[in-house]
């Protein structure tokens, strides 16, 4: 029996923040300076972040839509 337990997760990695945003993991917030940016996710099990780089397929326009979100993010975290 494997067990799936779910952690918060940590990234300066905008590829995977937005893989995990198009799994719909609840995103907790932004930190960090400009330039060394760390996204942070709710209820992130070992196997998302495993998919990601084993490259397990996500609805692309989810993908795409996270990965603009997070970048819009980012610049307004460093227009402030």
């Amino acid at each position: 029996m494997q067990m799936n337990l779910q952690t918060d997760f940590s990234t300066q990695d905008i590829h995977v923040a937005a893989y995990l945003l198009a799994l719909d993991r609840p995103f907790r917030g932004l930190s960090g300076q400009p330039g060394h940016r760390t996204f942070t996710f709710a209820n992130v099990a070992p196997e998302d972040v495993q998919g990601f780089y084993a490259g397990v397929k996500v609805d692309a326009r989810k993908l795409l839509g996270a990965l603009r979100d997070l970048k819009g993010l980012l610049a307004q975290g460093d227009r402030r």
